[in-house]
């Protein structure tokens, strides 16, 4: 149609009196608060998933630490196979950029900033910089919007606090909590003090006072004089923050640490006296990355962590006290490397020892080349409905609602230095290895039940504080974004609570994404099994010590070689065998750093012995396969059983259970919605909605799934026909289908599309037999069912989009534009011009009118209109949340004439 060109302001038309423009208002679909790696992570997922995403982020970089120095990935001790989704793509990525064909876990800091960048602009995200959040406005228990410095505004029907801090979160007055729990509040061993603290500890005898041995001269700096409690209760303090600095030992791309501003040789007494104890080396790391750089990280009772007592400080601070404690914390490091490398006090042995480090000149430009992002090791945590803890880690409590693993070490550095037995002591470290990768629960990532309705925190998250030390990793912050995003889209398309969103559609679209939830197979109890304690089917030679010390194991026990008679034991498990026929093998154990990497197991079938190796270092608590084979019916060590050995071992040697899986499984067949809710094409446009279809079992041939259509959307009018079946093709899991809807200048209102999986031999229908989309009117004729009778609606003459049926001048499309009622006569102004502190045209529109083109047009004689080329409008708040403010700045007021009207239209103008 054509454009309506009614609305219009002329210089006649003047305004004193305007709305506030401090900032401009930015709506999207999902808004993600904090530029750090999962907060790009989520974004990504965001706009994947067909949602509009803003990225917020509070400095002038996104990537947060992963971009900041820490380039020596945190993994953990049991491999990095639990390392999937966005996460292994960022590092499959950082592989890329060093020529390798997979996954690069070490890298330059520079290097992963281009990866971050890359894959945002690859996923087309908006990223606004320099903001953090000044107020929220909370409506019903949700998150209308929030403000930012500046004045700027963020609309969004679900938000996503991806900051380090969980700022967004504390204003959304959802519970949480910080510093230590006591050990009995969730049955835990390693929560709260620790003054047994042996890992980066100092050195035997430091006298704790500024003369030492004169209690009268008082204590050194940052040393409590006592810890607030026993062992095992709970304090304040959370883990003590520093920087990972990029250093070489290249000349020519190195910068020299000089002496800081307002350094104090004070604050470096217990170095010295450490030293003078004894200490020459680890003053901080030297993890190599690639080019000749490291990532330097704390690495000693004195090193990089600023063990000051206040860190906790941080978590409340304002943004501008936050900037004053990161130059301490600055301050704190470059000093401590200044004076390792310079100071009279330091030996000249170990001063020339430290003294090659520097700087990476070609790192951090803008930030004199020191990092950007301190380490925040931990800071608000919020308080679910689930809590992860210890028992988590340890595998002893599984989470049956998983949307991602951890797997590193319960890593806590110091919190305190306190006097003990007179001497300085480090407190709060711990380093405790897990057992294996673990699930982390959907609901420890939103707020309580009740609790605000439209938040995700997926870093900030419910755990307790030793819990947490193993799940805030980068690797496992990256895994958590791109599920809460997941979760976030389908809290919108299913238009619930992020606490109700359905976990198996979330479980169906994070697996399709490459996302490993669980421990494979760790749970599946079908087909025969044998455990080691069964009185029958098992024979053991040599000793075997039954345990349970380490989570994973299947039954009530496991059994271990101790380690010892390398060659003497075994353990021989002998199904008794329904039929002959081929039958896959699976082996389980509990890992641990201890076992045996080369642990041997043989497979006795009909075709003769066939020799496995394991290692049980990894993939605890799984059932690892270890092929097909065919075996004899009944009973039968020669052609039916499986042996493990301890030959030649380097390690314990683990026997738990073995399982027999008869033939290929069935595959379970499941379908689910992805952007479940489209509105018909607007202005040629058209947003699709994405079907999918997943299998599990082997994935060696196609699969053809039928389907069944309907619904009360029309095919072939409302959308184009669906195929009668969808095939999974060989080698895949998952197969798509897009529904584009067909354009029509009807008034339907809301139609469905329902797709469910039809019963078929070849498969079993999962828990998500069917899929219904929504096919929605665009907002103009949404706009026309709530103002129009059925009969209006069929009289152009009342309700086109022309038409003008209260006679106000308006038509119905600068009504609906504009937020008014077509059929009430309203003389009021629908635009301003203004001449301060610019010329601008300024006009009101309606929130739901955002698919409609606008442009500003002048004029000298009210007959000939030409587009101001350079005008694009700034948006902010309207009188109310339902309308938005245009400005259109005019660069001249001669550039296109003396009249001036902003045109409207359903259609793309003409160039």
């Amino acid at each position: 149609m054509k454009p309506d060109k009614r609305l219009f302001s002329t210089l006649l038309l003047l305004a004193t009196a305007t709305l506030s423009h401090a900032g401009k208002i930015i709506e999207t679909d999902i808004c993600v608060y904090g530029g750090a790696a999962g907060g790009v992570t989520a974004a990504v997922q965001v706009a994947r998933m067909g949602k509009s995403v803003a990225l917020v982020t509070v400095n002038n970089h996104i990537g947060g630490l992963s971009s900041g120095g820490l380039g020596d990935t945190d993994i953990g001790n049991n491999g990095d196979a639990y390392i999937q989704g966005m996460s292994r793509e960022f590092y499959t990525r950082i592989g890329t950029k060093y020529g390798l064909g997979g996954a690069k876990f070490t890298f330059e800091p520079k290097v992963a900033e281009a990866v971050f960048n890359e894959m945002i602009a690859d996923a087309k995200v908006p990223v606004y910089k320099d903001r953090h959040v000044i107020s929220t406005t909370m409506e019903n228990g949700r998150i209308t919007r929030i403000t930012t410095n500046g004045g700027d505004v963020f609309r969004a029907k679900v938000f996503i606090d991806a900051s380090y801090e969980g700022d967004l979160m504390k204003q959304a007055n959802v519970t949480y909590t910080s510093g230590r729990e006591a050990n009995a509040q969730y049955g835990e061993t390693i929560d709260g003090i620790q003054t047994q603290t042996s890992g980066n500890q100092l050195p035997y005898g430091i006298d704790p006072f500024v003369v030492a041995g004169n209690p009268a001269s008082g204590l050194l700096p940052g040393v409590n004089a006592a810890p607030a409690g026993a062992n095992g209760s709970a304090d304040s303090l959370i883990q003590a923050y520093c920087y990972r600095m990029c250093l070489t030992n290249v000349a020519a791309n190195r910068v020299m640490i000089e002496q800081p501003e307002g350094y104090n040789e004070a604050d470096y007494e217990i170095l010295f006296r450490s030293i003078a104890a004894g200490q020459t080396d680890r003053f901080w790391k030297l993890r190599p990355v690639p080019n000749s750089k490291t990532d330097s990280n704390n690495d000693s009772g004195i090193s990089c962590d600023f063990i000051s007592g206040t860190t906790a400080d941080w978590i409340e601070a304002s943004y501008e006290t936050r900037e004053q404690l990161a130059k301490q914390h600055e301050k704190w490091q470059r000093g401590l490397v200044w004076t390792v490398q310079n100071h009279p006090r330091v030996p000249a042995a170990i001063r020339s020892n430290w003294s090659q480090w520097g700087l990476a000149k070609d790192e951090f430009p803008d930030t004199d080349h020191w990092p950007h992002q301190l380490y925040i090791r931990e800071a608000r945590r919020m308080v679910s409905d689930y809590v992860m803890t210890e028992k988590n880690c340890m595998g002893t409590e599984v989470a049956p609602d998983s949307i991602g693993m951890g797997a590193y070490t319960m890593d806590s550095h110091n919190c305190q230095r306190i006097v003990l037995n007179g001497m300085v002591k480090n407190e709060g470290d711990i380093q405790r290895a897990v057992p294996g990768p673990y699930p982390i629960s959907y609901r420890s990532i939103v707020p309580k039940t009740g609790e605000c309705t439209n938040l995700l925190v997926p870093w900030s998250l419910s755990a307790t504080h030793i819990a947490f030390g193993s799940i805030r990793m980068e690797p496992v912050f990256m895994i958590l974004g791109q599920s809460a995003a997941t979760a976030a889209a389908f809290a919108i398309d299913d238009k619930v609570a992020v606490q109700a969103v359905p976990y198996a559609k979330l479980k169906a679209q994070l697996l399709a994404d490459g996302q490993r939830l669980t421990n494979n197979h760790s749970t599946e109890t079908s087909g025969i099994i044998l455990d080691n304690s069964d009185a029958t089917g098992v024979a053991l030679t040599g000793t075997w010590t039954q345990t349970t010390s380490t989570a994973g194991y299947y039954g009530g026990n496991y059994i271990h070689d101790g380690n010892t008679q390398n060659g003497s034991c075994s353990a021989r498990f002998t199904p008794t065998l329904p039929n002959a026929g081929t039958y896959e093998v699976f082996v389980r154990w509990p890992a641990y750093t201890n076992r045996a990497t080369n642990v041997p197991v043989d497979i006795r079938h009909s075709g003769g012995l066939t020799t496995a190796t394991v290692n049980q270092q990894t993939r605890g608590g799984e059932w690892v396969s270890v092929g097909s084979f065919s075996f004899a019916a009944g009973n039968s060590t020669q052609n039916g059983s499986v042996t493990i050995r301890n030959t030649a071992t380097n390690g314990y040697v683990i026997a738990d259970a073995v399982r027999f899986m008869a033939g290929p499984e069935q595959p379970v067949v499941n379908v689910w919605a992805t952007n479940g809710t489209v509105l018909e094409p607007q202005s040629g446009l058209a947003a699709s909605a994405k079907l999918s279809f997943n299998r599990t079992g082997a994935r060696t041939a196609p699969l053809v799934i039928k389907l069944a259509v309907g619904g009360a959307a029309t095919a072939g009018s409302d959308y184009p026909a669906l195929p009668a079946t969808v095939t999974i093709p060989a080698g895949a899991g998952t197969a798509t289908l897009t529904v584009t809807p067909a354009a029509d200048s009807l008034a339907e209102g809301s139609e469905s599309v329902v797709v469910s999986i039809g019963a078929d031999a070849a498969y079993v229908i999962g828990e998500l037999p069917s899929a219904e989309l929504r096919i929605l009117d665009g907002p103009f004729d949404f706009w026309k069912t709530s103002h129009f009778r059925t009969q209006q609606l069929a009289d152009p003459l009342i309700s086109g989009a022309d038409a003008d049926p209260d006679q106000d001048g308006s038509s119905n499309l600068v009504e609906f534009f504009a937020g008014r009622d077509p059929l009430v006569v309203d003389g009021a102004a629908i635009t301003r011009f203004l001449l301060d502190p610019a010329p601008a045209v300024e006009v009101e529109r309606n929130r739901e009118a955002r698919e409609l083109f606008m442009r500003l047009e002048g004029s000298r004689d009210l007959a000939s209109w030409q587009p101001e080329a350079s005008a694009e409008p700034d948006v902010a708040l309207g009188a109310d949340d339902a309308h938005q403010v245009l400005r259109f700045p005019i660069g001249s007021i001669l550039s296109g004439g003396n009249f001036f009207r902003v045109s409207i239209s359903r259609t793309p103008f003409a160039p």
